[in-house]
């Protein structure tokens, strides 16, 4: 029901995958009888895990419930998934790592979670590697949004109608992704005999400071006289969060790009086209990366 839930739903009516998906309201993933019961019941080729606990500063405060979600239901579906021997897909997350360094991260680079959202993360990968390391594929994403849910490019474009002065974190530098393009990534590797921990992000690195003055420059036709608003660069020392942030978390992606026989789409070209799903821009053939239909 998430974002990247969402996204997966719609691609996968086009490239003929018939996709079940359960709710919370249907099927507790940190209940494991319930997540048994399920998959023994549809017993299906594939299952992507992209259920997570997600308030990165609420976990700081509520880490028994980030646990039970994203490292017991983490272990939960990968043992369901063995049972039954089905392909098995976890979402993860670049917060798994520390972020002090200064160049993109690949999959061996060592973890060091600085958050509690982090290491129940980092918790829920090495609980697939222990449970189903066979038939299980380990993504790390980063900074995703998408036309569903609550995103910084949502949060942003709601701000720009109410606010004239903005503060936004300059010191923290990532990849933005866009959930649609994340998807298509997901359910091509779900035909792909491959196992392990892969970085997914879009290519490119920019400041959340940097990526905030990218959408409202992206989104002014949108916005009544955006020339009065103000984006100040602040650092997250500054803005004062209660859980801490890597610092520098860009991915290095070219074990995905081997896997997949495609580099990763750029972030300017993902915001482009997440702006085009919600209406902000025209769609236009030069800013939508072909479907991965078409490219099968």
């Amino acid at each position: 029901s998430g974002q990247l839930g969402y996204e997966l739903r719609t691609r996968a009516q086009d490239l003929n995958f018939s996709l079940i998906s359960p709710v919370t309201s249907e099927v507790d993933v940190s209940n494991r009888d319930q997540i048994k019961f399920l998959i023994q019941q549809l017993k299906p080729d594939l299952i992507i895990n992209s259920a997570a606990y997600t308030a990165v500063d609420k976990a700081e405060v509520e880490k028994d419930q980030a646990f039970k979600i994203n490292r017991d239901g983490a272990r939960y579906v990968a043992e369901a998934a063995k049972e039954l021997g089905a392909r098995h897909i976890y979402v993860s997350t670049d917060y798994v790592f520390e972020g002090s360094g200064s160049t993109p991260l690949t999959e061996e680079d060592p973890v060091n979670p600085r958050s509690v959202y982090g290491a129940s993360k980092r918790a829920g990968e090495e609980a697939v590697l222990e449970s189903y390391p066979e038939r299980s594929v380990i993504i790390r994403t980063s900074s995703l949004h998408g036309q569903k849910g609550v995103n910084f490019v949502h949060t942003m474009l709601d701000l720009f109608k109410k606010r004239d002065q903005l503060k936004v974190v300059a010191d923290q530098i990532m990849s933005p992704t866009w959930a649609g393009w994340l998807a298509e990534v997901i359910l091509d590797l779900g035909r792909l005999p491959v196992t392990g921990i892969l970085h997914a992000s879009c290519a490119g690195a920019v400041s959340w400071y940097d990526f905030a003055q990218e959408i409202l420059r992206l989104s002014s036709a949108k916005i009544d006289n955006p020339s009065r608003i103000n984006i100040e660069p602040i650092t997250a020392a500054e803005f004062g969060r209660p859980a801490p942030r890597p610092q520098y978390s860009v991915f290095n992606t070219t074990k995905l790009t081997q896997a997949i026989g495609r580099s990763p789409i750029t972030w300017q070209l993902g915001l482009k086209s997440h702006l085009i799903d919600i209406g902000i821009l025209e769609r236009g053939c030069s800013l939508k990366e072909k479907s991965l239909k078409e490219k099968l």
